[in-house]
């Protein structure tokens, strides 16, 4: 019945670029960094993009990174892969639906990504990290889905929900409306796309339903810093157009408090992550160019 419901759904084609970077195999690092440069290369205008982004300071290693395979050496075949992801991404998010949600949509997985990636690096994932960087960019891609092809019903549940940001409630408005979740869409675009499973996977968790953290931490190692950074995203007041009420911010406080124990997240980490974290990234010029790919 899921799957039928499903098949209204109106999913944007994968850019050719994000398709073909997707499939490059890994395991031989020098082979797959000639085929990402030569991939890039082709298209004039995603290569300015990603080595803008990899001259941010998020990035930056103290040297003016001029070409691609400059980048490459210096970032990393997978940091580079996951910039020309982050750019395809731009693409495939719709803008035909309201430009206000779509826009805090887009910005909040950006966000969810940047800081998923800062996580990972603290807990020891440091080798998972460009991995989580996407997860963090992809999992709810479902929303800007169904919020393009269902604009006008959408912004009501958006607007019903806190924008979107008490997810138990927008899903249940989603599933009284159309029978399906914005988690469910995820799911179904990242199957049709051919995601690597892990990352399609993520997309079926609910961050809300969480029972078990430390359980969940062991069969999907890398999407504990992503549900992180998600409420950190909401907590923290990133995009200018949230407005959490005490009673939702409590009960966000109260979920992201059954996962900080796995990482042994204090007070004191917490303040970092809620607090003093915001002033980093919004001044970093990878944040705003981020916010120019979805206007270009």
């Amino acid at each position: 019945m899921l799957t039928d419901n499903l098949k209204n759904i109106e999913l944007p084609p994968m850019p050719q670029v994000a398709a073909r970077v997707m499939q490059i195999d890994e395991s031989q690092i020098s082979v797959s960094a000639e085929q990402i440069r030569n991939i890039i290369q082709a298209d004039p205008a995603l290569s300015t993009k990603i080595l803008k982004l990899a001259n941010s300071a998020f990035y930056a290693r103290g040297n003016r990174i001029t070409n691609l395979s400059q980048a490459i050496a210096l970032l990393g075949f997978k940091t580079v892969k996951g910039l020309s992801l982050l750019v395809s991404a731009a693409s495939i998010m719709p803008k035909k639906g309201n430009f206000k949600i779509m826009k805090e949509l887009w910005m909040r997985s950006v966000l969810t990504a940047l800081i998923s990636k800062i996580i990972a690096e603290r807990v020891g994932k440091d080798k998972q990290k460009d991995e989580i960087f996407m997860t963090g960019l992809l999992r709810q891609i479902g929303k800007s889905i169904m919020a393009n092809q269902y604009a006008d019903e959408y912004s009501i549940c958006f607007q019903m929900s806190a924008d979107g940001a008490d997810e138990e409630k927008l899903h249940q408005l989603e599933n009284m409306k159309w029978q399906f979740t914005s988690a469910d869409v995820s799911a179904h675009a990242m199957k049709v796309w051919n995601f690597p499973p892990e990352l399609t996977a993520s997309a079926g968790v609910l961050r809300y339903r969480i029972g078990d953290a430390a359980a969940l931490e062991k069969e999907q190692p890398m999407l504990l810093p992503v549900l992180l950074a998600e409420y950190i995203v909401l907590l923290s007041g990133y995009t200018e157009t949230l407005k959490l009420d005490a009673k939702l911010r409590d009960k966000l406080l109260v979920e992201f408090g059954k996962i900080t124990p796995v990482y042994n997240i204090d007070e004191t980490k917490k303040k970092y992550y809620l607090e003093d974290l915001r002033q980093v990234i919004t001044k970093d010029s990878f944040y705003s160019f981020c916010g120019e790919l979805f206007t270009n």
